[in-house]
């Protein structure tokens, strides 16, 4: 196995691995919009979990609703970065690493987005998740990094 072959692999694991959260979220989004019904499995519970957290504050559903579609969104977006990233790894170095920070920033910044509302609301039993997310990603990210490519 090549260096090229190993980056690439992880960073297809990641994009899998988002797509996966990204599907189980919006299934959980149509559940809670009525589109799907409650016996319906694959989906992460996510938007119940956040409506239980937000309550400390007492938000309105309808920013609970916009919180969540912006996620899915985030999500979405670094699922796709991910994925386009997996492909120009057929490419030189150069070509493709715009696109592996833009990767890496979305969702690391996801992850630290959780973890700053994980303090505003108090919603410490999930604080340690994003961050151990965040810094696998991050211990990913600098494998790509610092592993030399050599020959291919």
């Amino acid at each position: 196995m090549t260096a090229v072959s190993l980056k690439r692999i992880l960073v297809a694991l990641w994009a899998v691995w988002l797509t996966f959260v990204l599907a189980t979220n919006v299934f959980d989004a149509l559940k809670a919009l009525g589109r799907l019904d409650e016996s319906w499995r694959f989906a992460s519970g996510n938007y119940n979990f956040l409506v239980a957290t937000t309550a400390r504050y007492s938000t309105p559903a309808w920013l609970n609703g916009l919180l969540f579609a912006g996620v899915i969104a985030w999500e979405g977006a670094a699922a796709a970065l991910f994925w386009v990233v997996w492909w120009l790894f057929r490419r030189p170095r150069d070509a493709r690493k715009r696109w592996c920070y833009a990767a890496f920033a979305s969702s690391l910044s996801l992850w630290l987005a959780f973890a700053i509302a994980d303090e505003v609301f108090i919603a410490y039993a999930v604080e340690g998740t994003h961050l151990r997310l965040f810094t696998a990603q991050l211990v990913t990210l600098l494998t790509i990094e610092l592993i030399p490519e050599g020959e291919r």
